[in-house]
């Protein structure tokens, strides 16, 4: 008995490393085609759980933090897509939204090297200069899914529209 399970074990593994190099016929094309789609919905719902899970983090975080009022104005930046900069010209921006914790001088960041250095969902259009008035309540905190050491700037009130101060479109780069 011992003897065959050991032969039914060898045969098993002889056809699992047999799979990939045998050629693919028109009834196996079905079946690996099929599990290559079955890996990519499964490392598509992998990685919304994952971007669904940094959200909720960076949600429960910044209700968390307390607001606390600016000392002086502030000048930082917002990247955000077209659509929404056109929006927020008109209405200003909503209270939680994301911007950087300081403007710097010099040439806007690439759209992609935004994305990655302030953990980013979705790939910037434009970047707003915004000045935040003085005494305007602020929460901040370091950029969840971002690059290290990097801050934010979320406010629990809403940014009035003159406010912003220019919209620069980006890069379409890395």
């Amino acid at each position: 008995m011992a003897r065959r399970s050991k032969l039914l074990a060898v045969l098993g593994a002889a056809l699992v490393l047999a799979g990939p190099v045998v050629p693919v016929g028109a009834e196996a094309g079905g079946l690996h085609s099929a599990v290559a789609r079955g890996a990519a919905k499964g490392t598509a719902r992998a990685a919304t759980k994952a971007s669904t899970r940094v959200l909720r983090h960076d949600l429960v975080r910044d209700r968390a933090t307390l607001a606390r009022p600016l000392a002086r104005e502030r000048s930082v930046f917002r990247y955000t897509t077209a659509d929404k900069a056109r929006r927020e010209l008109r209405a200003g921006i909503a209270p939680g939204t994301h911007m950087t914790s300081r403007a710097v001088r010099g040439r806007p960041l690439a759209a992609g090297k935004a994305q990655s250095r302030y953990g980013l969902q979705n790939r910037p259009d434009v970047r707003e200069t915004v000045r935040l008035p003085g005494r305007h309540p602020v929460r901040i905190n370091r950029a969840v899914g971002g690059a290290q050491g990097v801050g934010e700037i979320t406010s629990p009130k809403r940014v009035p529209a003159r406010a912003i101060e220019r919209v620069v479109p980006l890069k379409p780069g890395r």
